[in-house]
């Protein structure tokens, strides 16, 4: 039987419109001088991807949906796939720096994936300043979260400059369902698998009965705390989104805001929220706005994977919602607040509650299950996302050319045009800025107060 996706999963293609795309991406720039050669071609990547490919087989799959909308769509094997189409390469016009290249990705972030292939894209792109290269990988969410990404970017790189020797598979695709067998299933899993989960619950139940009474209690209690912190302060940020993406960056060094909690308290993800909301601070004043006790609250999505679960493909994530003291006067007050805030939530059960809220559609006919997910995405909950995923500080290569920064390039809602992420590795932290076109022409100014919000917070820290 086809592998069916999750609701989650399903949700983000669920929730795409030519306006709202919802794939993710990760750029990655490398230094081709530890190569002995010195340089890295587009020929040698495309050759380890293919050799490697196998090692990810999601890569080789397509969604199907199910004729009439009948059950949650599924992965199939893509008979036609061929990674030609799905390998790019690209050169930036002179001089390469920063800004040509964010001008690029945000090129490539603005267009939607071809639903009738492999959800995925990856482009080489030369003409970096300095001699360096860099690799843009553009998946869908639906395929992925941000540490199966992680996941995943272990298949490509390699710990040391020599790589490692993966034998390619022979690969025979799996014949396709016919349609009538794409609706059988269907119909088979919506009335069986609700009948095994309520089996499972009642021998919980009877066996557990505090465990089942305990995670109800908490659910509850996680939604009652969502329901009275209402919803989120209007913000510049909350609008309709259009088809088009603006990106920038910013790197910090992983030492520097350890170096910062250790002297100030708190914890990494408090140093880079406390980091943003220094930067919102800026660009709403730039634009001469007040922020004086301004707060907006950030969507933080955390993963619910347990070391069992590496390499899985597909979402699993929960949400917090940290409300940031912007308009706090001093780096580190603004740090203590969003410390307090995040150790408050750790034991709220929010995440618990907005993660059964987001399977919700796990057995409702993909019509329902859309028109939910619209409608929840719809609502005021969060003015940003603002997301941290953390990876190996080890150094890590591509072919033999180390890798420098990471920088992730988020989706947007609907309604919410501000995504911030942030991925750590090799000992730098890559602050990816996503924003829609027309919402953020000062994208820029955003991505360079994040590195002046550090700077502020080293200085209150004595750093």
């Amino acid at each position: 039987m086809p592998e069916r996706l999750s609701a989650l999963d399903a949700s983000f293609l669920l929730l795409e419109r030519p306006n709202v795309h919802m794939h993710v991406a990760g750029l990655v720039v490398l230094d081709p001088s530890t190569r002995p050669d010195g340089r890295l071609t587009f020929e040698e990547v495309a050759e380890v991807l293919r050799a490697r490919i196998h090692l990810v087989p999601r890569f080789r799959q397509k969604v199907r949906f199910v004729p009439l909308g009948l059950g949650r769509p599924v992965w199939l094997d893509d008979p036609s796939f061929d990674p030609d189409f799905h390998l790019r390469r690209a050169a930036l016009p002179a001089p390469g720096g920063p800004r040509e290249l964010a001008d690029f990705v945000q090129r490539v972030h603005s267009r939607p994936l071809d639903r009738s292939k492999p959800l995925w894209e990856l482009y080489f792109i030369e003409g970096l300043e300095d001699g360096n290269v860099a690799v843009l990988s553009k998946s869908h969410h639906a395929m992925i979260d941000g540490m199966s990404g992680m996941d995943i970017a272990t298949v490509l790189f390699d710990l040391t400059p020599e790589p490692r020797a993966v034998e390619p598979e022979h690969w025979i695709p799996r014949v396709e369902p016919s349609a009538r067998d794409l609706i059988r299933d269907a119909i088979t899993e919506q009335i069986t698998s609700p009948l095994q989960t309520a089996l499972q619950n009642t021998a919980l139940a009877l066996r557990a009965p505090g465990i089942l009474l305990d995670r109800a209690r908490n659910t509850l209690e996680g939604l009652a705390g969502m329901l009275a912190a209402g919803a989120a302060p209007r913000g510049p940020f909350n609008r309709r989104v259009g088809p088009n993406r603006r990106f920038a960056m910013a790197s910090v060094p992983v030492a520097d805001a350890k170096a910062i909690k250790n002297a100030l308290g708190g914890t990494v993800n408090d140093v880079v929220m406390a980091s943003v909301a220094g930067a919102l601070e800026r660009v709403i004043r730039a634009r001469g706005e007040a922020t004086h006790g301004l707060g907006l609250r950030a969507m933080m999505p955390v993963s619910t994977r347990d070391d069992s679960q590496r390499m899985a493909m597909g979402n699993q994530i929960s949400n917090f919602f940290v409300d940031l003291a912007v308009g706090e006067r001093g780096a580190a007050a603004r740090l203590r607040r969003i410390t307090a805030a995040t150790k408050e939530l750790k034991t709220s059960h929010q995440a618990l509650a907005a993660s059964a809220l987001m399977n919700a559609g796990q057995w409702a006919p993909p019509t329902i299950h859309g028109m939910a997910a619209r409608l929840v995405a719809r609502q005021r909950f969060a003015n940003l996302v603002v997301s941290n995923v953390p990876g190996p500080q080890m150094p890590l290569y591509l072919l033999g050319a180390r890798m420098l920064v990471t920088y992730p390039v988020m989706p947007l809602g609907e309604t919410m045009a501000l995504s911030v992420g942030v991925t750590s590795l090799s000992g730098v932290m890559g602050f990816g800025v996503t924003g829609d076109w027309d919402a953020l022409p000062d994208v820029d100014v955003l991505a360079e107060g994040i590195v002046a919000s550090v700077h502020d917070l080293k200085k209150a820290a004595g750093l």
